[in-house]
């Protein structure tokens, strides 16, 4: 080994040697725990890492973004760079559940790689022992550790992001510059195509690079600007769909059920469960940080903008509390507590980065009565990695019974779909990851993530998944499904009992219990027509069918306070029919003819009556018994309104389950 090679590699020991071994100690921890509770098969704790495995194989089979082999291409990969890099091991020969292995090892690099952007994020700003500690928190983090070993992207996002902020900000403390930030633009561009919150980062560029860029290169903002639009243009490219299917069954604002007021509150909500709940180390976040840790992160972002006005490092500083309140997005998310909280923590390293200001501010305080109490700092950030490094034992434990619990389910009914069903088989799904990858089969995702055109229907509800599946064509309907029942929701659409996979206790899954069933669609259309034999002979004017979102759009139904909870499929001795529940007042268009009728099918659980008022008609008043559907009638008078008009129903004392409405022409 020659001198210059033997310095190297002892400054890189010097600069990376604690890192790297500390991270290398926990990884062989965590995978040595997954594989003894899996008896040495490699396994990661959620199913959504099999989506980004499933879009790997895609692509590398030249499907490009189509989920499974036959099926359309669908904009579901919410991250589209994170499979692209599983391409490469999988096409290397990486299959089945040893894609894993690459999976764990991008996720370990990461975290060794975000402990030391942590730490050069934190010069300027932190002392050197407290930048330090803020690198051992970020190390010694449960959250960390457990999406390390998860297949997912959270820990290249919290890199990516960290990155961004460290490189901008350096970028920004030498003065304008003349050179093209080449990194800078790649990290816009990358961030987003990572994950959508990787928005941030091309934020923090653009702002960085108008601010303090010289002459023509600020129009390098345009170009770093690209990287908001680019992940919507090649799912538009590749899907005919720029809005990704996650978007629109995860994202509030674009939930069919909120108006501005109750958006608001349902984000304020979460603001709460956030600050008061999950940054307390409470329930949800329980296995990552001690109980009462708001006390020391609450104050950890007031902490950093102190430090950046003591330090004179104001720009690093707002960069970081810019990357920590990226924190906020996930509020907006209807989904944001699932999957051991995995969309908050990419933004967790900056909170760290904040006590870590907050312990310089402890040894400031106690330097006053000593100056050599400065160093109570080391003794500060101490006690928080002692804190997170409490919960590491926990963490590793359910890591491993999460990963295991996953091979166990829906890996196992993946594997079985493989040997006992047809190549021709179409699976519905409701998570839809390891049962796609393992089954090799087309499937069919109720949820809508992977399959074009069914996510809005997942979002109303079931009720208007069954009304959309009377529309389809059968050849486009699975064949089987494999699908926790209380999910479905549809139980009228299972046929025979096939197999089932229980895992008791295991909180990661979406259920105890995953079913395989065959499809059963004997049920769909059965309520088409009036059951009521008076009205068989009737000519149907006019047909509302509610719960049928294309049916609704068409008679301008207003939704009210619909809910997609109260969007239900009613069973009626073999018919089944959508509905929408706890219904007081109805508002829709209907055509209508003199001396014809207006029928409505409609279910309480209580004796209420509905009143109903349409063009000049009089109001008249049905009652309604309770318990099983009714079909109701109000005649309409010979010299009234033609052609369409506004229909008007109210329901009292109690509420009622809506069904159908027809306008019929005078019965023979």
């Amino acid at each position: 080994m020659t001198d210059g090679l033997r310095d190297l590699l002892g400054r890189g020991l010097r600069r990376h040697g604690l890192r790297a071994g500390l991270t290398l100690a926990l990884g062989v921890l965590a995978v040595r725990g997954v594989l003894r509770a899996t008896g040495g098969e490699p396994a990661v704790p959620l199913d959504d890492a099999f989506i980004h495995f499933q879009y790997a194989r895609s692509l590398w089979e030249g499907r490009g973004l189509s989920y499974s082999p036959g099926a359309e291409p669908a904009a579901g990969a919410t991250s589209l760079l994170w499979p692209l890099l599983f391409t490469l091991p999988y096409g290397l020969g990486l299959r089945a559940e040893n894609v894993i292995w690459a999976a764990w090892l991008f996720g370990w690099v990461s975290l060794g790689m975000l402990g030391y952007e942590t730490r050069r994020a934190s010069e300027r700003l932190l002392s050197p022992d407290s930048a330090l500690g803020a690198e051992m928190m970020v190390l010694t983090f449960g959250g960390y550790t457990w999406f390390a070993s998860s297949g997912m992207e959270v820990v290249p996002l919290a890199w990516l992001l960290m990155r961004t902020a460290r490189r901008c900000a350096e970028w920004a403390e030498t003065g304008p510059r003349t050179t093209r930030p080449n990194e800078l633009l790649a990290l816009a561009l990358l961030g987003p195509l990572l994950r959508p919150e990787g928005l941030l980062a091309t934020g923090m560029v653009v702002a960085t690079l108008l601010v303090r860029s010289a002459g023509r290169r600020r129009l390098d903002a345009l170009i770093a600007l690209a990287g908001a639009i680019l992940p919507g243009a090649l799912n538009r490219l590749f899907t005919g769909s720029a809005t990704t299917t996650t978007a629109l069954v995860k994202w509030l604002p674009l939930s069919p059920y909120l108006d501005r007021t109750e958006l608001w509150d349902a984000i304020a909500t979460n603001l709460d469960v956030l600050f008061v709940t999950l940054l307390d180390g409470q329930v949800w976040s329980a296995v990552f940080l001690p109980q009462g840790s708001r006390f020391v992160l609450w104050p950890a972002i007031p902490a950093l903008v102190v430090a950046g006005l003591r330090r004179r490092a104001r720009v690093r500083s707002a960069l970081l509390v810019t990357v920590a309140l990226g924190m906020l997005i996930p509020t907006t998310y209807d989904s944001f507590l699932w999957n051991r909280l995995r969309y908050l923590w990419p933004f967790m390293a900056a909170w760290f980065v904040g006590v870590g200001a907050l312990a310089d501010g402890i040894g400031a305080l106690a330097a006053r009565l000593d100056p050599a109490l400065v160093r109570v700092r080391l003794l500060a950030c101490g006690a928080a990695v002692g804190g997170l490094v409490s919960h590491l034992g926990w963490t590793l434990e359910d890591l491993a019974t999460s990963a295991d619990a996953i091979r166990r389910q829906q890996g196992a009914l993946g594997r079985w779909a493989a040997r006992a069903l047809p190549e021709r088989a179409t699976i519905g799904v409701n998570d839809t990851g390891a049962v796609a990858y393992f089954s090799g089969r087309r499937t069919f995702d109720v949820v809508g993530l992977t399959t074009a055109g069914e996510a809005r229907y997942w979002a109303a509800g079931a009720g208007s998944r069954f009304e959309h599946y009377e529309r389809l064509d059968r050849a486009r309907l699975p064949t089987h499904f494999v699908v926790y029942p209380a999910w479905f929701a549809l139980p009228s659409l299972l046929g025979a009992f096939e197999t089932e996979r229980s895992v008791p206790g295991a909180t990661i899954l979406g259920g105890e219990t995953m079913v395989a069933h065959e499809a059963s669609y004997e049920a769909l259309g059965s309520a088409a027509r009036p059951l009521d034999p008076a009205f068989a002979g009737c000519t149907i004017v006019d047909e509302l069918d509610v719960a049928d979102l294309e049916s609704e759009a068409a008679h301008a139904y207003d939704l009210g306070d619909a809910t997609a909870a109260g969007n239900v499929a009613l069973t009626e001795g073999s018919f089944v029919d959508g509905a929408r529940k706890g219904r007081t007042r109805e508002l829709f268009r209907l055509k209508i003819v003199p001396s014809g009728r207006l029928l409505l099918r409609v279910e309480s659980a209580l004796p209420t009556g509905v009143e109903v008022r349409t063009a000049d008609a009089p109001r008249g008043r049905l009652e309604v018994a309770p318990f099983a559907w009714r079909e109701l009638a109000v005649d309409l008078p010979a010299g009234g309104a033609t052609g369409v008009v506004p229909v008007s129903i109210e329901a009292g004392p109690h509420a009622v389950s809506t069904l159908h409405y027809w306008s019929l022409a005078r019965c023979p």
